[in-house]
């Protein structure tokens, strides 16, 4: 199958859950994730934004869409520890596997991964 074809499928299959974890994050990777849905609607290549996306080059970003998207599809949830997201304080949290990331209580913002 073509490169580019296999990523458009990728995205096409994992798109709602690739949404969904996006949205845990910057306001950066979020308007790249706009950008990779205009240029696929658009039918325009997508390969080199997602690896923008998955900061990978283009071959680490073939393979990795050959076991689906981080965070989009099935899989193992790993325990993750986080931090205070402008280091302030000592805080960790540690949620369930697959849990929603922490924020501070103090902020309100999302903290950090250790």
């Amino acid at each position: 199958m073509d490169a580019e074809r296999s990523a458009l499928t990728t995205l096409c299959q994992e798109f709602d859950a690739l949404i969904s974890e996006t949205g845990l994050h910057s306001a950066q990777r979020q308007e790249l994730l706009e950008r990779i849905v205009a240029e696929a609607r658009a039918r325009h290549p997508v390969l080199s934004l997602l690896s923008q996306l998955l900061n990978t080059d283009r071959e680490t970003t073939l393979r990795t869409l050959a076991t689906g998207l981080p965070g989009a599809g099935p899989g193992t949830a790993r325990e993750e520890a986080f931090r205070c997201p402008d280091g302030a304080c000592d805080r960790t949290a540690v949620p369930p596997p697959a849990g929603a990331i922490p924020r501070c209580a103090v902020l309100g913002r999302l903290m950090e991964r250790r």
